[in-house]
């Protein structure tokens, strides 16, 4: 078996993932949401506008001053002016970082020197407010505040203002435009603004601008929508005006793909497909910190930031995962879903929960209050493992099938297809199937008593039970099937199979997943051998879930691992790491599991309802920097031995580090 995996040019690389969004048809989620409070970052509570530098360095503009953030912490600057910071844009071409804030602009060069360019204003200039905003075009920087446009080419600075005063300014596309107190829209050109005579709304303020094929939208603070083109302004998206309505929008971004974000100030953001029309609405319910959300800016991972009235949110809408939980009405830790053509079941700490097809809320099966598990198909009737045993599911209904010492799943028996055997918290319980194709409980399997959460039968009938806790077990069935021949597996140094044994069926073939690595029963001799591929690629370290998806998908988690390995032909796979290891502590680490039977993907079960994933919408490139290296610290001379500037010039040449002698511990500060 053959394996391709993906290697970077750098000991370190940082993996990206493609920027469009995915389909989760039937499941409506929630994107995975990082949130940083002012405790984190130690600034003020609001936060107004983003930058992002050529290093990955994402910078805030903060109440209380400009947060930098490098992927691992953060940290503050002029925070001791007593101004407020407002407007941020990072020229790359001249590696400054321009701000605007109150009565205040200029810009940060190489370790956060700071030149000011409003001091150099003539004093008939000086009289302005905020600077709400920052563009950059064709090596100028626009300084947009309510009293004019102070135009900065790298050496002097002029003036853009109206008689009767200006409020937000947008860069579309390559050009400024800018409004009137009134709402009247200009374009500016060189020194002079231009009137758009086609606009309908006077007296309406615009909070955003976007271009969307031969036309432009006009989004207003009042949530008015209009379609703009040189016949005139039309009223268009009535769907995304009627949830806009009295929510007051404070700015509006064009993702890369084909939505729209829009920030409001009482009920979050809303992410609107222009092509397809979807609406989403990310809420606090949904994991912000708070509903009223000032800005976004989409850094170069796609990510999206929310600068918030109480904090910063980071939001991964690109990621192939949706959390689902509260908003389909489902309570308690997952284990596992079925997606069936009348809808999905899910089994829950709480019980049964079933969602009708088409629907947006599920609905709980009675009788099925306590822990549910495995769920499974037998002559096509769908059964699922309870606390108290074994329940037939037909639509919004849950009929017991039998009590026993608790089950986790049930499978047809190939090699005696009439019966099918559960494991239970206590061994197995034997089943047959009736005339009427549905289980019927016969007994519990005699000789062996361990709890059998993970069993499979091999190619000539005998049954493997990996016990978690005490190691691997054979068992030789009797021809009734009602006895069982009990071989304990020993383990060995080698061969640590003595405890955390979880055992899967991938193309027939028996997986052991160990906290050594990856085994396989070879089924011709009853032999434990390495699964040699795997085995070197996954290395030496604990498995805690192996399992095989509809579309051949070879889902993994480990110590230090979390991905898939695809296949691309019978004996060939390529290893692709998952966006899921950032959530790892999010899954259900009491009884991990991930669910492969649903048409779009898979679900991991999670400490609170599921992980909808999607393994297709997961495309891995290597990102074109490598880590960097900002700082090399000499612990024992409590010395900086290499530092890089945040707005310094870059060089691809390598440089000498020199490290003095007796130097015996060194850190490496690293973005």
């Amino acid at each position: 078996m053959n394996f391709i995996s993906f290697f970077s040019r750098y000991s370190l690389c940082v993996i990206l993932f493609s920027i469009s969004a995915i389909k989760t048809d039937g499941y409506p989620g929630k994107y995975p949401i990082e949130n940083f409070t002012p405790k984190d970052y130690k600034a003020g509570i609001q936060n107004i506008d983003f930058a992002q530098n050529r290093d990955m360095s994402v910078f805030v503009a903060n109440n209380l001053g400009v947060l930098s953030f490098n992927g691992n912490s953060w940290k503050k600057y002029a925070y001791k002016s007593g101004k407020k910071q407002r407007s941020l844009a990072f020229d790359k071409h001249s590696d400054r970082l321009y701000v605007g804030s109150q009565g205040e602009f200029g810009y940060f060069f190489e370790d956060w020197k700071y030149v000011s360019i409003s001091d150099d204003l003539p004093s008939e200039l000086k009289d302005f407010d905020e600077v709400w905003d920052v563009f950059l075009i064709n090596s100028k920087a626009y300084f947009c505040t309510f009293q004019g446009i102070y135009v900065f080419d790298g050496q002097k600075t002029s003036l853009i203002s109206h008689e009767r005063g200006l409020d937000r300014s947008f860069l579309v596309g390559g050009k400024l435009f800018t409004q009137n107190t009134q709402g009247n829209l200009f374009e500016v050109r060189g020194n002079e603004l231009l009137p758009i005579p086609s606009q309908n709304r006077q007296n309406q303020i615009i909070a955003g601008i976007i271009a969307e094929g031969q036309t432009t939208l006009l989004f207003y603070n009042s949530g008015k929508v209009e379609s703009l083109s040189s016949f005139g302004g039309n009223a268009k998206y009535n769907e995304l005006i009627n949830s806009l309505k009295g929510k007051y929008v404070n700015h509006v971004l064009k993702l890369s793909d084909t939505r729209v974000v829009i920030s409001t100030q009482t009920s979050g953001l809303f992410l609107y497909d222009l092509q397809t029309g979807n609406l989403e609405n990310i809420t606090i319910q949904d994991g912000l910190l708070s509903n009223a959300c000032l800005r976004t800016f989409q850094d170069y991972s796609g990510k999206l930031w929310v600068g918030m009235q109480n904090g910063i949110a980071l939001i991964n809408i690109n990621a192939p995962m949706r959390f689902i939980n509260n908003e389909i009405s489902l309570q308690g830790s997952g284990y596992e879903a079925y997606e069936d053509p009348s809808g999905t079941y899910f089994t829950t700490s709480n019980g049964i929960y079933f969602l009708p097809k088409g629907e947006t809320n599920s609905i709980f099966l009675p009788g099925t209050e306590g822990p549910a598990y495995g769920l499974h198909k037998i002559a096509d009737k769908l059964y699922a493992g309870h606390h108290t045993g074994l329940f037939l599911l037909e639509g919004n209904q849950a009929y017991r099938v039998a009590e026993t010492d608790g089950l986790w799943k049930i499978k047809q028996l190939e090699s005696n297809p009439e019966f099918a055997i559960a494991g239970t918290y206590s061994g197995l319980f034997l089943f047959r199937i009736d005339p009427n194709f549905e289980l019927q409980p016969i007994q519990k399997i005699n000789g062996f008593e361990e709890s059998s959460r993970f069993f499979e039968e091999d190619q000539n009938g005998k049954i493997w039970v990996g016990q978690f806790y005490k190691g691997l077990f054979q068992l030789d069935l009797t021809e009734d099937l009602k006895n069982a021949k009990v071989t304990k597996i020993p383990g060995s140094e080698e061969l640590p199979i003595n405890d955390q044994i979880i055992i899967s069926k991938i193309d027939n073939e028996l997986f052991l997943a160990t906290r050594e690595g990856l085994y396989k029963i070879d089924q011709g001799n009853d032999r434990i051998v390495k699964a040699e591929n795997f085995y070197e690629f996954i290395g030496k370290q604990p498995i805690y879930l192996l399992k095989q998806d509809s579309k051949k998908n070879i889902h993994i988690v480990a110590e230090n691992l979390v991905g898939f390995f695809r296949r691309i032909s019978p004996d060939n796979y390529v290893f692709v790491p998952s966006s899921l290891f950032q959530l790892r502590y999010s899954f259900n680490n009491d009884l991990l599991n991930v669910s492969p039977n649903t048409k779009n993907g898979v679900l991991f079960n999670a400490n609170e309802g599921f992980i909808h994933y999607i393994p297709d919408a997961e495309d891995p490139v290597n990102i074109q920097n490598p880590l960097l290296v900002n700082e090399v610290f000499s612990v024992t001379r409590d010395s900086v031995l290499f530092y890089t500037r945040p707005f310094g010039p870059k060089t691809d040449i390598s440089e000498n580090l020199i490290i003095p002698q007796n130097t015996k511990v060194i850190q490496f500060h690293i973005e």
